[in-house]
């Protein structure tokens, strides 16, 4: 578990000095002279930056849940089967600015936990009390987890309000800043983790930031931003480090996974994952988030990931399939034993981006490998062998069709790489009554519109 036995004094204090309401554009209450204090103690600063760790495991927000849902239901992955207006919204694609969920769970959730990365990075940085290997591994843990937020952030609003301090006189009239801004920003964050973090975990589990973590989150940017051989070298870093290796599919999303790179702690009693809670039906109640048709034939005969990873219940003379790689539901028992964690990142996108961006600089033969791995996990004819001369074009589209596969209903994946691949009007345009071109972003919260009148709202929306 995360020291905890070390900083249950100090959680108090913490939680008095870290607080921030979600919105940015609300007073925060940040009590200088004890947020010196959190700082001036190797045990409290610990604390303050694994609080960030534990407050996403606590609720349903981006990491936890959010994405691998809202995103699965905006795209093509999984039918909403329940009456909830603003889930119905996602399921549809006909998001409003006044969307609850939209807000609660992407918005607030993230401004949130970008607020106290903010106070921990001022209060490190500030502090004289502790050791420099102790203040460069924490604040590089609070600068990936912040470039991670903004990462996620972008990509379903676009430009956003880049808040980098705790001064709340500022924040709360902050404009969008440019989408370029926000990307350099992301940028120097995972440049700085890189150099600021170790190759060994801060602890004996993978639930606390790396260097290779900030390695992998580098090379999924690269990606996205098209310097491919950029992303692959990064990428490859990574596969080479040895900490990492493909497991068996019943394998990845348990705690023992040698292929995660960064797993979240579940911290709510009774509760493994939110993912697990989210999708997998109690009772005789039918899934409230099933997988669509189209999902489902994607898989090859004899894939293994359908088979360890999908589950099925008929319900009212209705077969529902629905994800299932996490496993367990909240538990009645308060003492329940950890087996599951929230899988973060793993080696299987690094074989991935690596393959898509060796296509892409013509090294064909080092893609198929690439691909192979994970076609060979997933216990499918390797490329070599079936396509050994499968052309560039091809090979992409084999490449999108593992990710699919691979990645589905999973921290939104499937909307990103829709996305970046400018394929979410082909796709959707069919599939969704009513799609739009600019349903491509998602609205800018109203309230916080109201509250901010410097923010402007995408288009599309009112």
């Amino acid at each position: 578990m995360m020291i905890r036995s070390k900083i249950t004094g100090y959680i108090v204090l913490i939680a008095i000095v870290l607080e921030a309401c979600s919105l940015i554009t609300a007073d925060v209450p940040l009590d200088e002279v004890a947020g010196r204090q959190v700082f001036e103690n190797a045990d409290s600063a610990i604390a303050a930056v694994t609080g960030i760790y534990e407050g996403i495991a606590s609720n349903t927000n981006i990491f936890c849940g959010g994405a691998s849902v809202y995103a699965g239901i905006y795209a093509d992955e999984l039918i909403y089967t329940g009456l909830s207006v603003p889930v119905v919204e996602f399921s549809n694609s006909t998001l409003t600015s006044g969307n609850t969920t939209l807000e609660s769970i992407f918005w607030k959730n993230s401004y949130y936990f970008i607020y106290r990365t903010n106070a921990c990075i001022e209060g490190l940085i500030a502090s004289q009390a502790i050791g420099k290997a102790l203040r460069d591994q924490l604040v590089g843990e609070a600068k990936f987890l912040r470039a991670m937020l903004y990462f996620h952030l972008i990509q379903y609003f676009g430009d956003v309000p880049l808040v980098t301090i705790t001064d709340q006189s500022f924040n709360e009239h902050m404009p969008r800043t440019p989408l370029v801004v926000i990307k350099a920003a992301i940028l120097t964050d995972l440049d700085d983790a890189v150099e600021l973090l170790s190759p060994v975990y801060p602890t004996h589990e993978r639930a606390r930031v790396n260097k290779w973590c900030a390695k992998a989150l580098l090379a999924r940017f690269y990606l996205y931003e098209k310097n491919w051989a950029q992303a692959a070298a990064e990428a490859t870093a990574v596969i080479n480090s040895g900490l990492y290796q493909l497991v068996p599919a019943d394998s990845v999303f348990l705690i023992s996974s040698r292929e995660a790179l960064l797993q979240i702690q579940p911290v709510i009693k009774r509760y493994q994952t939110l993912d697990g809670q989210l999708f997998i039906p109690s009772g005789n109640i039918r899934p409230n988030f099933a997988l669509t048709p189209a999902l489902l034939n994607a898989f090859e005969t004899g894939d293994k990931r359908k088979t360890s990873w999908v589950a099925s219940k008929i319900v009212n003379g209705i077969s529902y399939s629905y994800p299932f790689k996490y496993k367990k539901r909240p538990e009645s028992a308060t003492d329940v034993k950890l087996s599951e964690y929230t899988v973060l990142l793993r080696l299987a996108e690094l074989y991935l981006i690596r393959a898509e961006c060796r296509t892409r600089l013509g090294e064909l033969s080092a893609a198929i490998s690439d691909v192979d791995a994970i076609r060979q996990r997933a216990g499918l004819p390797l490329i070599s062998n079936t396509h050994a001369g499968i052309n560039a074009d091809d090979l992409l589209a084999t490449i999108l069709h593992e990710r699919r596969t691979e990645y589905f209903a999973e921290l939104g994946h499937r909307w990103m790489d829709l996305k970046r691949t400018g394929q979410t009007d082909s796709v959707l345009q069919s599939l969704k009554q009513g799609w739009k071109n600019s349903a491509a972003l998602w609205p800018i919260p109203a309230t916080q519109i109201s509250l901010n009148p410097s923010l402007v709202q995408n288009p599309g929306y009112y």
